[in-house]
């Protein structure tokens, strides 16, 4: 029969393990308390790899310096849809699988699709209407006297805006996942 004192030890262990990465899912970033995980961002990766070669075009080797570099801006784009969507939480905007599956629909009447698991397309869409909602959100207020003045002034503000969120958004990436490093 085990001892308490085993079974206790036994339960911290996996806890630790699984608070460590244990679980082989590692955090590459963490976003205002919101984890991206490496099995996130190799998705990623798969999808433009996938996209490279479906173009014809050269896709830098893993253990390349150019590969470390386009993970990492691929890291930097996980980062701002995370600081997006957690923006849009605040404003409580949301989306549904039914207008993603709208926009994804192709001429011909199908559904535009990655690859087997490929949730790029999906995830891409979702954020585009999130932004489009928090565009609204933010300049709703905004005023001109022309056409071209308001779009001017309404572009301005949703830049300002994104830059105030990137700037104030707490974002720790794991060493060596840096975009820039």
């Amino acid at each position: 029969m085990p001892r308490p004192a085993g079974i206790a030890l036994a339960a911290l262990t996996a806890v630790l393990l699984v608070g460590c990465g244990g679980n082989g899912n590692p955090t590459v970033a963490k976003v205002g308390g919101e984890s991206i995980t490496q099995k996130q961002l190799d998705a990623v990766v798969a999808h433009f790899r996938s996209e490279a070669q479906r173009e014809g075009k050269s896709f830098p080797d893993e253990k390349s310096a150019g590969f470390k570099q386009l993970r990492n801006r691929l890291l930097g784009l996980l980062v701002y849809r995370t600081e997006l969507s957690q923006a849009a939480d605040r404003f409580g905007l949301t989306v549904t699988d039914s207008e993603i599956s709208k926009r994804l629909v192709t001429p011909g009447g199908s559904e535009q699709e990655g690859s087997s698991g490929d949730t790029f397309p999906r995830d891409s869409v979702a954020s585009q209407i999130l932004y489009e909602r928090i565009f609204d959100r933010v300049t709703r207020e905004v005023k001109a006297p022309t056409q071209a003045e308001l779009s001017a002034r309404r572009n301005t503000a949703m830049a300002d805006f994104v830059a105030r969120l990137q700037r104030e958004t707490q974002v720790h990436y794991e060493p060596g996942f840096a975009p820039g490093s």
